[in-house]
């Protein structure tokens, strides 16, 4: 755990800005409503591969309407066997009705889009009171007529200090694109390292940092409150640029979750709205 909070810190600030933002995200709408802090909460739609846990079989679905017309869909497929979690999952991201323009002009050319795409495999593992995992991805960009592909990794794990504090860290996005037209693409590598309080049966809450290529450091805390059997009550605060406050709820019925997550943006930019699905087996 020392080397990735010590990579969290050394990650250089000088790089420029790194593209692929969707690979950042993952976590669903009850990660959106606790500001992103999400790396030591257990589901079946972690962020952080040694999180990934399900009472048996799982399946949800996520989507986000995001800023500039933004849209963003997540399928996670996860099956606990043993001490061990598998889990697969799939996230495209696309950008429609871009001007295409190749110099100074009145109206644009056209208009063109931008998507990507990673399809990841995924694996869990309990080792007494720390949980290890590894995610292996690939990847696929496309920006008007041009294309590229890469591969990478996540790591991570989850160590329980008592019954009540929680500590997590995860490396994400190890890896590299091959050439979109005459240079590649660099991949959104960040660490993050968090702590969660999980001794009140009602409430939680969790503090994470984080630190990405191209990004300054910023801070995330999130609250989660059971109010009642049903329901669950989401809050959220984070210092990234243009961001700050969240919010979320949360139902449970039987096997079947629904989450949804309000994130405002700042400078204008709009609002992001998360709504995320869940059907969760029993343990076989």
């Amino acid at each position: 755990m020392a080397f990735l909070f010590l990579a969290l810190l050394a990650l250089p600030t000088a790089l420029a800005a790194a593209g692929l933002p969707a690979l950042r995200q993952g976590g669903g709408a009850r990660a959106a409503g606790l500001a992103g802090a999400e790396i030591t909460l257990f589901t079946a739609q972690a962020l952080n591969p040694a999180a990934r846990q399900s009472r048996g079989r799982s399946v949800a679905f996520n989507h986000q309407a995001s800023i500039q017309h933004i849209r963003q869909n997540h399928l996670h497929l996860t099956q606990a066997r043993g001490r061990g979690t598998w889990g697969l999952a799939a996230q495209v991201w696309q950008a429609d009705g871009l001007e295409r323009r190749t110099g100074p002009s009145a109206e644009p050319l056209g208009h063109f889009g931008v998507y990507e795409g990673a399809v990841g495999l995924s694996y869990g593992r309990q080792m007494e009171r720390t949980r290890l995992g590894l995610q292996l991805k690939f990847i696929r960009q496309s920006i008007f007529t041009q294309n590229a592909s890469g591969l990478a990794a996540d790591l991570g794990l989850v160590c329980d200090v008592s019954t009540r504090l929680r500590l997590g860290a995860t490396v994400r996005n190890l890896g590299r694109m091959n050439r979109l037209d005459q240079r590649e693409t660099d991949l959104p590598l960040e660490a993050r390292f968090g702590t969660a309080y999980v001794g009140h049966a009602d409430m939680l809450i969790a503090v994470e940092v984080q630190k990405a290529r191209g990004d300054d450091l910023t801070f995330h805390l999130g609250s989660e409150y059971r109010a009642g059997e049903h329901l669950r009550l989401r809050a959220g605060y984070q210092t990234a640029e243009n961001r700050s406050l969240s919010a979320g709820l949360g139902l449970v019925a039987k096997h079947w979750v629904i989450d949804y997550a309000y994130v405002p943006f700042g400078s204008g930019l709009g609002d992001a709205h998360w709504l995320s699905l869940q059907l969760e087996g029993a343990t076989p």
